[in-house]
């Protein structure tokens, strides 16, 4: 497909683009993921350097308007595979110790019994701090001042006890630990050190310059999650640790007036602000060539070399339990440094894979063995159980078969 083949009667539906012909059937799968979610959504696939996919289509329903070759929408916590991105090139520099207490750097996060927390507890999830200390949700929009509030209070519950995800925390301790090493914050490192060097859009705060480029995320009106209750771990205080992380997100995604897209995620002061635990504005391409130079040279430009891709994309989680808070939930057993790893609920391409999905079924990552970048992004937001996304099945199957 070429990138002026519009198809004539629906364009909701055919995608457009370039496809090299080995992986038509990767192009007859995305087809059918603009089907099933009829709207606007990117598929984009770098393999060793190259770009092999690079596929777009369907149409915002809002305002009836095409996704276009230039669209970009939030990829929400894809940004903390770009956050372990920007880590890894800091491990790589010789200038970030993972095994280093966190304080080595950032000396005021030593305080409240936090001296022994390291930067791979921060970046696996275990340092045991998933809540932020937010007054209001606004709250999120400076990280450098949340960062300074969560300097001086204490862990949640007893680092490397248990894992939970830091849903919002990851982003903000991850962030400001990276300014303090380089002295730049996080989304200028974003633009420096991956975006501008590869010609990427992949914004930490976008600029309104590029307003032209965002079609809103598409969700069903928020649900607030269970309590934690009916498992021998749902009393303790990681799992009331993890339920309160993930009540703080529960504003940002409530409908105003209740209109869908109106959700203060999607609007202009969430998409200005660096928010780098989830704000990432982003096109797949972009990701796909940012992942595929982690492995080859995309256009000149490496970004992580073999030895510290296989540093980074091993197992770091070191056994260290995720419990179970409630009947049913699989907990993740392996992770990388910062980056999501081949794990039952998100194979990716198997072993070697490491990236990050985002909420409502963004997926982008790399696969060393093959030298591939992938990355799959769209307005629609679906929530089927964990692992069982309809769309990341077609999609991976086929790249799969090539």
């Amino acid at each position: 497909m070429t990138d002026d083949a519009r198809p004539s009667d629906s364009a909701t539906v055919l995608p457009r683009g370039y496809t090299h012909p080995a992986y038509a059937g990767v192009a007859d799968a995305f087809a059918r993921v603009i089907e099933m979610d009829a709207a606007g959504t990117a598929l984009s696939v770098v393999v060793d350097g190259e770009t092999v996919v690079d596929l777009w289509g369907g149409t915002d329903p809002l305002s009836g308007g095409d996704w276009v070759r230039d669209s970009a929408t939030l990829a929400f916590s894809a940004a903390k595979g770009m956050i372990a991105l920007l880590a890894a090139q800091q491990v790589q520099a010789g200038a970030l110790d993972p095994l280093a207490p966190v304080a080595r750097y950032w000396p005021e996060f030593a305080a409240s019994g936090k001296g022994e927390i390291t930067v791979a507890d921060v970046l696996t999830h275990v340092a045991g701090m998933p809540t932020l200390p937010l007054e209001a949700p606004e709250d999120l929009l400076d990280p450098a001042t949340l960062a300074a509030r969560v300097a001086s209070r204490a862990p949640d519950f007893a680092p490397r006890s248990a894992r939970v995800y830091h849903v919002l925390s990851y982003g903000t301790i991850a962030a400001e630990i990276l300014r303090r090493v380089t002295g730049t914050d996080a989304a200028t490192l974003l633009r420096e050190k991956v975006a501008d060097p590869l010609g990427a859009a992949l914004w930490l705060g976008l600029p309104a310059s590029e307003d032209h480029r965002f079609l809103p995320a598409l969700m069903e009106p928020i649900v607030p999650p269970p309590a934690p209750a009916g498992t021998p771990e749902a009393s303790g205080t990681a799992c009331a640790a993890a339920y309160r992380s993930t009540l703080q997100i529960v504003p940002l995604f409530e409908r105003i007036d209740g209109r869908l897209g109106a959700e203060p995620v999607n609007g202009t002061a969430f998409r200005r602000a660096p928010v780098p635990g989830g704000g990432l504005v982003a096109d797949a391409r972009s990701l796909a060539r940012a992942y595929g130079a982690c492995v080859a040279p995309v256009d000149g430009v490496r970004l992580l070399d073999d030895e510290t891709v296989a540093r980074v994309s091993r197992d770091w989680q070191d056994g260290i339990r995720e419990p179970v808070c409630l009947p049913g939930a699989a907990p993740t057993e392996r992770w990388g440094l910062g980056f999501e790893i081949s794990h039952p609920l998100n194979r990716m391409l198997g072993d070697g894979s490491f990236g990050h999905s985002g909420m409502g079924g963004r997926l982008a990552f790399a696969h060393a063995p093959s030298r591939t970048g992938f990355a799959f992004v769209g307005q629609r937001m679906t929530f089927p159980a964990p692992g069982q996304d309809p769309r990341w099945a077609l999609l991976l199957e086929a790249l799969a078969r090539v």
